[in-house]
């Protein structure tokens, strides 16, 4: 797979392929303002006995010919998710002790939205984008939902 950057910056938190469209096609256009915001959340996202809680990405940038890019059009027909527009990502969740220090991490870092899921192995997931910060956005600030 080749990985195609639109965004070059540094973190000792995250590789920039983390973030690449996992359908094959590699492509990585992961905004760079949402990337500060997420490293920003990464260095608060420490427990209460002092542990840091790493964020695993399990999905960030997806083109328009991703599975999930092409399930989200046909339910919201007249939207589109904010993965494709590089202003999302999905931080993968071990225990509820990590989802509220994760939670609270993001929230320190002045994200709003938030999405929980949980899969079938047991651990689950919170969705994080910042939809509600760009010009022109249908996406309402303030909001928890799960899936």
């Amino acid at each position: 797979m080749v990985v195609k950057y639109t965004c070059v910056m540094r973190s000792k938190y995250f590789k920039l392929s983390e973030f690449a469209c996992s359908c094959g096609c590699g492509t990585n256009k992961i905004n760079r303002t949402f990337l500060k915001i997420l490293i920003s959340a990464r260095e608060k996202s420490i427990d209460f006995n002092g542990r840091e809680i790493p964020f695993i990405i399990t999905s960030g940038y997806r083109c328009e010919n991703h599975q999930e890019s092409i399930k989200y059009k046909k339910r919201n027909p007249n939207s589109s998710s904010e993965h494709t527009k590089g202003l999302a990502v999905d931080i993968l969740v071990k225990t509820s002790r990590e989802r509220a220090v994760i939670l609270s991490a993001l929230m320190e870092a002045g994200l709003t939205r938030f999405g929980i899921s949980h899969n079938k192995n047991g651990f689950s997931f919170i969705h994080t984008d910042m939809g509600d910060m760009v010009e022109n956005s249908d996406k309402p600030m303030g909001v928890i939902w799960t899936y």
